[in-house]
């Protein structure tokens, strides 16, 4: 009897799970004004209502460097509070510079590179305009009015979307292959355009900002002309509304009062946020680029955007080189790689053989410091070779959906916890490999996916597990570790009454008392071991 009332329980809470719903089709009734009030609708970056109300800060001045990493790997990298465990840390050097070099090691940000790469540059940016505008979508019109597209609470936000995850994303929204804001798809055209021969000092990321808020594009030069490439305006183009998304002078101001940064694998130019007081680690001005250039670099751009100020400051060249200084964490080398480099048979091999070349470069820049983007760039792909990725338990542990459920599926004893998470865990996250091979998904990625490796699973159930109550408190990270073993199968070993247990997300049998054999790995949010005993 026992059993049969446990098994109405979990059907009653499987009915009862959240689900993602889409929002309705745009109508192909829109105007040419519709399209010029998108730059005031559309970037998720613009400031809100919400901003003008008190934001719990984190501290970002000595934060632990498991914490300092964790923020590559968040959803959320903008002062995120998680459901039981504080705040998610603030990026440094900045989201920009560490999802552009994450970008390059993807498999399918390296396959559009190779596509449309052609014999000239402005060959190369036509086709990547026509690119973009078939396969990007905003997020703001991508999914369910007034929620974001993982239907966590309310908060002002920057979103952090890396090529995998638009691409994944992608696969939910039923109107475009590719959906992320503003930062994101920025992100993503820079490192396509890098990958294509554009060199550090002709494709940047743009910052831009106004008393109404913000928004983020990309500024391309070719044979010295300059160009504004916005590709949030790609479903105007597919409307039939816009002929493509670039942009000869960029219009309407004023929103495109200040200038707030230039920024690429190479160089990261901060003129300073108009409100230091939401984005702190980017309040002051940076600059590791020969200030000659930069002026060259300015003196062309600036009528593009309006003739626009440099900063809040309203810094004059000569007066931001003399305040500025090189971020700390910023390593100025470029990735040397272009779609030139690729070897293989056809484009499939070509992309692998690239995105391969760029990660043993990004990974071989690690160094005593271990703080510079190219090492938090491993932490935004998910890499499970990174040097610590404990930061993935720590991540999940974090997520918003992770915390929520737990909350909603909690038992009343320890052993019911990790029964109710192996078997949800099990019953709603297919398996599927949905990031590359030996990557880590995010957690709130396999909610919104629904399927996942069993490594994600494993992190995923992580999350899940601390998040729950247990003896008063939540369960112990001492108490769970991520078992990873030398074929890439994730197993959650549980400290249930001082007898472990293991979570297996395969087939077979779900609770084990045995350990797998040959893990290769094992971690939670405070340490990494190179082996399990029990």
């Amino acid at each position: 009897m026992k059993k049969i009332i446990l098994f109405y329980l979990v059907f009653i809470l499987l009915l009862s799970s959240s689900t993602i719903g889409f929002a309705n089709q745009d109508s192909d009734a829109i105007d040419e004004k519709q399209v010029l009030d998108h730059a005031l609708l559309t970037p998720s970056m613009w400031i809100n209502d919400q901003m003008t109300n008190t934001v719990e800060q984190s501290n970002v001045e000595n934060p632990s460097l498991i914490d300092n990493y964790t923020w590559a790997v968040m959803r959320y990298d903008f002062v995120q509070r998680s459901e039981n465990h504080g705040y998610v840390d603030l990026p440094t050097p900045s989201a920009g510079t560490v999802l552009i070099p994450a970008n390059m090691m993807s498999t399918e940000v390296c396959k559009a590179a190779l596509s449309v790469c052609r014999n000239s540059k402005m060959e190369t940016l036509e086709a990547f305009d026509a690119y973009v505008s078939q396969r990007m979508l905003h997020t703001s019109s991508a999914f369910s009015n007034g929620e974001d597209e993982w239907n966590t609470e309310s908060c002002y936000n920057f979103r952090k979307e890396s090529a995998v995850e638009m691409d994944i994303l992608g696969d939910v929204c039923l109107r475009a292959d590719l959906v992320g804001e503003c930062y994101a798809q920025a992100s993503f055209n820079t490192a396509v355009l890098r990958l294509c021969g554009f060199s550090p000092e002709e494709v940047f990321t743009v910052g831009i900002q106004s008393y109404q808020g913000g928004h983020g594009v990309n500024a391309v030069k070719v044979e010295d002309q300059w160009y504004i490439l916005d590709s949030t305006y790609a479903r105007f183009v597919r409307l039939g509304i816009r002929e493509g998304v670039i942009f000869d002078k960029y219009f309407m101001p004023p929103i495109t009062d200040y200038i707030i940064f230039l920024e690429n694998d190479k160089y990261l130019i901060n003129f300073g946020t108009l409100h230091p007081q939401y984005i702190p680690s980017m309040k002051d001005p940076y600059l590791n680029m020969d200030a000659e250039k930069l002026g060259e670099i300015i003196g062309d751009i600036r009528p593009l955007f309006n003739n626009s100020f440099l900063g809040k400051q309203k810094w004059t060249l000569d007066s931001f080189v003399e305040n500025a200084t090189s971020h700390p964490l910023m390593k100025t080398i470029a990735v040397p790689y272009t779609a030139e480099d690729a070897e293989g048979a056809n484009i499939e091999e070509k992309a692998s053989d690239l995105a391969a070349r760029c990660q043993d470069f990004i990974c071989g820049q690690d160094d005593e410091n271990n703080q510079d983007q190219y090492d938090k760039s491993c932490y935004a792909l998910g890499i499970l070779s990174a040097d610590y990725p404990q930061v993935y338990a720590n991540a999940a542990k974090l997520a918003a959906w992770t915390s929520f459920h737990a909350m909603e599926r909690d038992m009343n004893s320890p052993f019911f916890d990790v029964f109710m998470t192996s078997f949800w865990t099990r019953a709603t996250i297919l398996n599927k490999q949905v990031v590359p091979e030996d990557c880590v998904a995010y957690s709130d990625l396999l909610y919104l996916r629904h399927a996942g490796s069993s490594v994600d699973k494993a992190v995923l159930a992580y999350g899940t597990l601390r998040n729950m109550e247990k003896d008063n408190d939540f369960w112990s990270a001492d108490d769970l570790y991520v078992l990873i073993t030398d074929n890439n199968q994730g197993y959650l070993a549980v400290n249930l009454n001082d007898d472990w247990k293991y979570l297996n997300f395969e087939g077979g049998k779900a609770i084990s008392d045995d350990s797998p054999g040959n893990v290769d790995m094992a971690f939670n949010e405070v340490e990494y071991l190179h082996s399990w005993e029990e």
